[in-house]
């Protein structure tokens, strides 16, 4: 007679609780369900995958955690084994091998890093006809990437010409637009690989993991043209998803909780690579190695001044490892200083903060305004970003407070709660408004005194707007008068806003004519090949919204080409 259970259970998540479920039958682990949580779901959805596959396998809650959620997968084992033994559950474990073992593998090329860049890379040489492995040191793949919007350009590509087909853009164009925004500091070799070979990269990636790519909802004012597309669920996960799918069901091998601890080389040529994993040291020889290892914003000891007192939203697995293993390889590194700071965020917990991109975007398109604690307005609030970002970077505290109506709320929240945000999340902000991060409501005096906002001020400051928006002028800002609406009804909404940094804009230097990284002797490392985040210079020190992207995926594309191209070249040197 079958005896089954369905035990349910609470763990405490990053974001909040996890409820979860534990199906048993017959003292046996049949499956292990979550039914609701608050967690990023790019990471969360694969971490679960993972644990539940090793609780299933080994009948037992006494496995390993999964890299890079550690805390969050340590808490659901414990309150699912607790719940477990409560319900007088006998498991039998499975038997496993503990024993440290040493893996020799061999492949063409070995990528080291399962972010955007890398999967590129890896499914770009694989397309060639070579042997791929990618490690991944974390126990998912998605990287930085798997945080962010899925925006990006595709400027020369046959997905562009489908979405805009009366658009005239050009390499040309982008290539200006990044140097203007960049204020110079762009390295022209490499800006020109990116706008000249986002448009073939866009269009392999798309049809090599049947990405359908359609108009971004936000077309940002740094670029001078229509020019940004992204996914249908506009998350980068749904990249992730379908690019690492189709790499490995092409044959390609990815290793997750592999961490590279050394680089393997032969009189000056880098040869592989060794990584440690659970219980493994794993060693794999290689005709090349391309390096996507991503940046370096969670390292404090990395840190430079400029980050100071700005909040951090990447993930805290950005921690630099790269400079750490290839140490003995004496690689140039140039502007390690320099990161892509944006506004549009609130601070979650000390010196962490969460986008609000989109809401923030929508909000402004419809008439919020921007003011600092004295009540004051402080930018033209349809600028480009950099606008905002210094106009919040010059404020007391380095923090404004966006200011909207009722009828502009609703379209925010409706693309917080989109975009990273839960619905119990926001709530929890506006039940406690003596904490962070600042989200009030009411009439304007209360929502200003409950923000720390002169209440004087900004009931002077939302006067004379609501005069200016009737007449259609802004002569204090220039506000395009598009973007000038009266504020509707006497409910006012406040959210902060904060800057905020995840991506390292410096990093290691290459040559450009074949994407291998160079050493201080200015030398290229030969079968050594970058791509992504660790490559600094092509954006220079501030990216344009959806650059970013558009480098990882457009240098992945071009590491991968010229690591088969050498992979090609090895063997036919060895045939003759």
């Amino acid at each position: 007679m079958s005896n089954e259970q369905q035990i349910t259970g609470q763990a405490n998540g990053h974001n909040g609780i996890i409820n979860y479920e534990v199906d048993v039958s017959n003292d046996h682990i049949d499956d292990f369900k979550v039914l609701k949580h608050s967690e990023t779901p790019g990471i969360f959805n694969q971490v679960v995958d993972t644990l539940k596959q090793n609780i299933i396998a080994n009948q037992s809650f006494d496995v390993d955690t999964i890299s890079g959620a550690t805390v969050m997968t340590q808490a659901l084992l414990n309150s699912a084994k607790s719940a477990v033994n409560a319900a007088a559950v006998k498991l039998h474990s499975v038997p496993t091998n503990t024993e440290h073992q040493d893996v020799e593998l061999t492949a063409d090329v070995a990528v080291i890093g399962g972010g955007e860049a890398g999967l590129v890379a890896a499914s770009r040489a694989l397309s060639l006809g070579h042997k791929v492995i990618l490690v991944e040191k974390n126990g998912y793949l998605g990287g930085a990437t798997i945080l962010n919007g899925s925006n990006v350009t595709a400027t020369g590509s046959k997905v562009a010409a489908r979405i805009f087909p009366e658009q005239q853009d050009s390499p040309e164009q982008l290539f200006n637009d990044v140097t203007k925004e960049s204020r110079n500091t762009n390295l022209p070799e490499l800006t020109e690989l990116m706008v000249n070979k986002i448009g073939s990269a866009i269009d392999f990636v798309s049809d090599y993991a049947d990405l359908e790519y359609q108009k971004a909802q936000t077309q940002t004012p740094e670029h001078s043209v229509e020019r940004q597309i992204e996914l249908p669920s506009a998350s980068s996960f749904e990249f992730i998803k379908k690019v690492s799918a189709a790499f490995k069901q092409n044959g390609g091998q990815i290793l997750l909780d592999a961490r590279v601890e050394n680089i393997l080389t032969d009189n000056d040529r880098v040869t592989g690579l060794v990584a440690e994993a659970k219980n493994k040291t794993i060693t794999i020889h290689a005709q090349a190695v391309v390096l996507a290892a991503g940046g370096y914003g969670a390292n404090q000891k990395m840190r430079g001044t400029e980050s100071e007192g700005i909040d951090y939203y990447g993930p805290m697995t950005s921690t630099g490892d790269a400079y750490s293993f290839n140490d003995k390889l004496s690689l140039k590194s140039h502007d390690l200083g320099w990161y892509k700071v944006y506004p549009h965020g609130v601070e979650v917990e000390p010196g962490i903060a969460k986008l609000t991109t989109y809401a923030s975007k929508k909000a402004t398109d419809m008439g919020a305004i921007y003011v600092n604690n004295r009540g004051q307005r402080i930018v033209n609030e349809s600028d480009v970003y950099a606008k905002f970002r210094d106009a919040i970077l010059d404020q007391p505290g380095k923090v404004a407070f966006m200011v909207m109506d009722e009828r502009t709320w609703k379209e925010v929240y409706a693309l917080l709660v989109l975009h990273d945000f839960t619905a119990a999340e926001i709530k929890g902000y506006f039940d406690n408004p003596d904490k962070k991060p600042v989200f009030v409501k009411g009439g304007l005096r209360e929502v200003a005194q409950a923000a720390g906002i002169n209440s004087d001020q900004l009931v002077k400051t939302v006067q004379h707007y609501q005069e200016q928006a009737k007449a259609g002028e802004d002569p204090d800002f220039g506000r395009d008068a598009q973007y000038l609406h009266q504020f509707d009804g006497e409910t006012f909404y406040v959210v902060e806003q904060r800057d905020r940094f995840a991506t390292t804009l410096g990093g290691y230097s290459i040559d450009p004519s074949t994407m291998q990284l160079k050493n201080t002797d200015d030398q290229d490392v030969t079968g050594y090949y970058a791509a992504g985040e660790i490559v600094g210079g092509a954006n220079g020190h501030d990216s344009m919204p959806s650059m970013m992207n558009t480098w990882g995926i457009s240098s992945g594309y071009l590491a991968g080409t010229y690591a088969s191209q050498a992979v090609e070249a090895a063997k036919t040197a060895s045939a003759n």
